[in-house]
């Protein structure tokens, strides 16, 4: 999967050499890499960047019977409570769903009752208005919705339509750099309130 190379980049460290061990051939992606070797961080340290900017990561399935690696090939799955996490977060405002229209497909399975309630929308790109336009006349329009929902370009090789160029260029987009914006203006608030409460 290319998320942590994606999170790197976006992020400002790099995932790990992009060298295959077993040929020593560069992997495709490393001439697309914006950072260099001295940017190469342990994976504690690179989930510790994600979250501490204001970044979480969930698996929408948390238990299912699966045979082989593919998710289309998913059944009898169980969701993560992730509303119940958004819920207890009342800054958050955008939820990013990392394997395309397959874990979209998932999310409006499990989450039905949530997006009928007129807290989500989908984000204004074409990926995600066609995932979730089923609720577009239940929700009137999404009027009035607090919570984006970006279903992003899949990250997993499987999909291939897309090059890791195009993948980095539309998390960046739709994902980090609103993510980093919010973050920072919720930090910004976070620290006006304390002066105006001293």
């Amino acid at each position: 999967s290319a998320f942590w190379w994606i999170a790197g980049d976006c992020l400002g460290f790099r995932r790990a050499s992009a060298i295959s061990e077993s040929t020593k051939n560069p992997f495709k992606l490393s001439s697309e890499l914006r950072y260099g070797m001295d940017q190469i961080i342990s994976y504690e340290e690179q989930v510790r960047v994600f979250t501490s900017k204001g970044f979480a990561l969930w698996d929408i399935v948390q238990s299912c019977e699966r045979k082989g690696s593919l998710d289309q090939d998913i059944k009898n799955e169980i969701p993560n409570p992730i509303r119940d996490f958004c819920e207890g977060q009342p800054t958050l405002q955008r939820i990013v769903i990392a394997n395309g229209t397959t874990g979209c497909k998932y999310f409006s399975r499990h989450f039905r009752d949530w997006w009928l309630s007129g807290t989500l929308r989908p984000a204004e790109n074409e990926q995600s208005v066609k995932a979730f336009k089923g609720f577009a006349k239940r929700t009137n329009n999404f009027e009035g919705s607090a919570i984006e929902v970006v279903c992003a370009l899949a990250v997993s090789p499987a999909a291939a339509k897309f090059g890791y160029a195009e993948k980095r260029d539309f998390w960046e987009k739709y994902c980090y750099c609103p993510g980093l914006e919010n973050f920072k203006a919720f930090q910004d608030s976070k620290m006006s309130n304390s002066n105006t409460s001293v």
